[in-house]
């Protein structure tokens, strides 16, 4: 024994690695207090199953740098959305965007997503199948055996749009048993959240899981906004007739309604939270002025609301032989969008609906051949239309409508894994995608100009209304030369308007090879060495413009060494990794306007940069009813080159990068910043103490701590949109009953009430620099039931 501890010891000294976030919350925990057993300890810290690789193995055994985090801990840590499991996967970065949109950042790598044309770079993933859709993704948190989060490039199993690793959703499934649980919590804000699931045995070959929920609380913002109204339901069906014939059919649906996600203007001070729709933010958009209006800005009309609906059906077929296991996958995902929204700072109106189908076969030799291999075939098909859609900065209008997407993918992979021996193995991986994407419609791009002066517009000049319907305009001819606005008429209607409206037909084919080498080494049966090579690629797309309108795919490269190890009778775990990325062509989303000065969303390739560092994440079971845990990412992150132009409409980009007048604008140099969403320290402790009672009742003490250095939260690198370091504490006390079936339990979610920036929008044609905050939830508190049966 000593002598494989030395051996551990060293491999520990040696390398570096990555492990997994600790899933063991109260709810993890076994009634005795103790941590289930590992590798044949009596005691120790509890194995985590994982199936990131399209298999079943031990987390400690897989030789990838991924974290996991069960469902008793995403439940006591209030976990109803994506934004919130920044808190518990350091190296992850969500936060909640325009309407029902959420940003992913991995590591430094991600994008802003805000339309119907822009894609995640992190792959998020629902019970084995991809959903392509980032304004889709909230629907999914409850009665979960737990999330996945890998970090890096997942090229080969994950293909498209994982350049920054992948996010799998993992539902509790079905049993051959009777049992299920009802959860109920009330708190402050007048929160109610209510979870519960029946497990049934239909026969013995057959089972049936029914889960639902139904959350609410108040606005988080004074003025109503960042509230919650949603509810939804999964039903799964597990049929299993044989021993190699397995059957899992599952059914979800999903509405969010309420206001919806809020924002607030920095200068009004967030730690107000009054939002964008308050009094303060009328009197403050009453001094501010428009650039381009040559008046101030009107208050936005609080109309804001959501109305989305979410639903899918899916299956996994999986059948064993001695030969090996073939699986299949057929899925089918739809989503309808309906929301108004001010929480970016000016009116969005997002209507959309998209369906897709997707179809995963593979197949995988078994484990006890010295070749193993997974190989198989992803087709992918999404469809879209948007009724219109319309941005309103005021005297920046644009309208689109008639919208029309279409993305078809098929890809082949494979991977080898050569046992050399049988605790040295190394692996390569191969995937070739195809792709073809269409986007068509209109887009109407209207703009109010005052070129009589500041002292003469205010008051007079008319900015676009904030309605649901398209008012109507009157559309100048298409051309490229600015009209002669003094033909307009004489004061006080010399304010010019002139727009465009353009007709969108884009096409576009994409393919790409992405491919991983790895190696492995188990040095002791608690000590594990790896290092891999990966490529990733996120696809190429589309804008609405008058112009090309299409920007490149981007790519990355990931070097990463790691180790994982179980000291002390596999009560101490130390997990180490280092990684080295390089990230090419970055497509950053930004609103701007077009070679007609028309306001546009465009994406462009215009970063690369450097991502490097190091993660430690340490487990140790003090005592068997003491568990203690410690997950540390340092990141060192820079932009390599960052630059791109803007036309002179608007006057000097308002930016803390360099700018330089050219001919046609400004030329924006920001290389050499530290990019987006990505913190130099991200820092997670967590204590959970158990106390036996004599009756054989037991209660545990959960404590959790999340700190992160200061980060940058837009793309202009201004004062406001950066968040400075922070420190945020969760707090849970919970009594478990002899026969641990009913618990009750109080708690505390950021403790110090601390104000966080999620994300921030600069509020374009400000002649004054002023962002839009989201920000993420205030200290609550509350009580909450739960019983098992």
């Amino acid at each position: 024994m000593k002598v494989m501890e030395r051996a551990s010891l060293f491999a520990l000294a040696a390398a570096l690695g990555s492990g997994q976030l600790w899933a063991g919350q109260a709810g993890d925990m076994p009634s005795g207090g103790s941590v289930a057993a590992a590798d044949g300890a009596s005691e120790g810290l509890a194995e985590i199953v994982v199936t990131a690789q399209r298999k079943s193995e031990n987390l400690q055994k897989a030789a990838i740098a991924i974290a996991s985090v069960g469902g008793d801990t995403l439940r006591s840590a209030g976990v109803v959305n994506p934004a919130q499991l920044t808190a518990l996967v350091p190296s992850l970065q969500v936060s909640n965007g325009n309407g029902a949109y959420a940003n992913f950042y991995i590591r430094g790598v991600g994008n802003f997503t805000g339309n119907a044309l822009t894609e995640s770079a992190i792959a998020f993933n629902y019970d084995g199948v991809y959903v392509a859709r980032p304004s889709s993704t909230s629907g999914f948190f409850y009665d979960l055996e737990r999330v996945e989060v890998l970090k890096g490039p997942q090229g080969t199993l994950y293909g498209r749009n994982a350049t920054g690793g992948a996010i799998n959703v993992l539902p509790r499934q079905p049993q051959f048993e009777w049992g299920g649980h009802a959860n109920a919590s009330y708190g402050n804000y007048d929160a109610v959240n209510l979870e519960g699931a029946i497990n049934a045995p239909l026969a013995p070959d057959l089972a049936v899981r029914l889960t639902g929920i139904y959350n609410r609380h108040d606005g988080y913002m004074k003025d109503g906004t960042d509230d919650q109204k949603e509810y939804g339901g999964r039903l799964q069906l597990r049929y299993e007739p044989t021993s190699e014939l397995s059957i899992l059919i599952g059914a979800d649906y999903f509405h969010q309604g309420g206001k919806g996600p809020g924002g607030t203007l920095v200068p009004t001070g967030i730690d107000k939270r009054y939002g964008n729709f308050s009094p303060q933010a009328d009197a403050y958009y009453a001094g501010l002025q428009h650039v381009v209006g040559g008046t101030t800005f009107s208050p936005l009309p609080n109309i804001q609301y959501q109305d989305n609906t979410y639903w899918g059906v899916n299956a996994r077929i999986n059948y064993a032989t001695d030969f090996g296991t073939f699986t299949i996958i057929p899925a089918y995902r739809s989503s309808k969008l309906d929301y108004v929204t001010g929480n970016i700072g000016f009116f969005i109106l997002q209507k959309e609906k998209f369906r897709q189908q997707t179809l995963e076969a593979r197949y995988a030799s078994p484990d006890s051949l010295p070749v193993q291999a997974l190989v198989g075939g992803y087709y992918f098909r999404e469809r879209g239309r948007d009724p219109y859609n319309i941005i309103n900065n005021q005297f920046g209008f644009v309208d689109q409508f008639d919208q029309r997407y279409g993305t078809t993918s098929a890809a082949a992979f494979g991977r080898l894994t050569y046992a050399v021996t049988p605790d040295v193995h190394l692996t390569g991986g191969l995937r070739y995608t195809h792709e073809r994407k269409k986007y068509s419609g209109q887009t109407l791009a209207l703009t109010r100009v005052c070129l009589a002066g500041f002292a003469q517009c205010q008051g007079q000049a008319v900015p676009f209304p904030n309605t649901i319907v398209p008012p109507t305009v009157t559309v100048l001819p298409d051309t490229s030369v600015v009209p002669d606005f003094t033909s307009f008429g004489a004061f006080p209607f010399q304010v010019g308007q002139f727009g465009t409206l353009v007709a969108q037909d884009k096409s576009k084919s994409f393919n790409k090879v992405t491919w991983r080498a790895g190696a492995d080494w188990t040095v002791t049966p608690g000590s594990l060495l790896y290092v891999s090579y990966e490529t990733g690629y996120k696809s190429g797309g589309f804008y609405a413009t008058r112009d090309a309108g299409i920007y490149r795919p981007e790519t990355i490269r990931a070097w990463t060494i790691g180790s994982k190890n179980r000291f002390f009778g596999n009560r101490l775990q130390v997990n180490l990794e280092a990684f080295y990325w390089k990230y090419k062509d970055q497509q950053i989303s930004h609103l701007g306007v077009d070679s007609a000065n028309a306001l546009i969303f465009p994406t462009e390739n215009i970063g690369r940069s450097t991502l490097k560092g190091v993660e430690a994440d340490i487990q140790y079971l003090l005592t068997p009813t003491t568990l203690l845990n410690a997950d540390i990412q340092y990141l060192s992150a820079k932009y390599d080159r960052f630059v791109y132009t803007t036309p002179a409409a608007g006057g000097t980009p308002q930016t803390g990068c360099a700018v330089s007048p050219i001919a046609t604008g400004f030329s924006v140099d920001c290389s050499g910043f530290r990019p987006p969403q990505s913190p130099a320290w991200s820092i997670n402790l967590g204590l959970t103490q158990t106390f036996e009672l004599g009756s054989g009742a037991k209660i545990v003490f959960d404590g959790r701590a999340h700190y992160q250095s200061r980060t940058l939260t837009s793309l202009e690198f201004l004062d406001q949109e950066y968040q400075d370091g922070y420190l945020l504490g969760d707090l849970q006390l919970t009594y478990h009953d002899p026969s641990d079936r009913f618990t009750v339990a109080g708690f505390v979610n950021n403790v110090g009430d601390k104000t966080v920036k999620g994300q921030t929008y600069l509020v374009t044609y400000a002649a004054v620099p002023t962002a839009s905050a989201i920000l993420r939830p205030p200290r609550t508190y509350g009580v909450r039931l739960g019983y098992n049966f």
